[in-house]
């Protein structure tokens, strides 16, 4: 099994990026959707996860729309996934509730290592960051520090 990004969250980000672009601007469903060739319909069922988890803002009227509720450089891409309660997955058997070897099992660390380390750089990683390409490159994570023990 491969990781994958679900649809939600790629669409997710797409639309925030897209809200990143100039920040204060109101932009509706149908002009997103145009620009990011996505039903509208489908948009405003991710803005409502959005915009509860306070990324976005929902503008009522004839001119209304979503726009970021703050800074590009304040939203990660961790709270994003936080937003669509969402959890990064390398493997069905680290959850603990499909493998019996849960418990002794030598990989189990390793791939609660990745987890570990993948969440600190979807953190670390903003959309500024995303649409400015200023990320960190790097692989080095010396402050990565272990959220799961066995």
């Amino acid at each position: 099994m491969a990781m994958k990004i679900n649809t939600k969250l790629r669409y997710g980000l797409r639309m925030l990026l897209a809200l990143a672009e100039e920040p204060g601007k109101v932009r509706s469903t149908a002009e997103l959707g145009e620009a990011m060739k996505v039903s509208p319909k489908y948009l405003r069922k991710l803005a409502g996860p959005m915009e509860k988890a306070g990324l976005i803002d929902s503008v009522q009227g004839i001119y209304g729309g979503y726009r970021l509720q703050m800074s590009p450089d304040l939203i990660s891409i961790q709270k994003l996934f936080s937003a669509f309660n969402e959890k990064i997955r390398l493997s069905d058997c680290v959850n603990g509730d499909t493998c019996p070897l849960f418990d002794t099992c030598y990989a189990r660390p390793l791939w609660d290592y990745l987890v570990d380390l993948i969440e600190y750089r979807f953190a670390s990683i903003t959309l500024t960051d995303i649409i400015r390409h200023t990320f960190d490159r790097s692989l080095s994570c010396e402050n990565v520090q272990p959220l799961r023990r066995m």
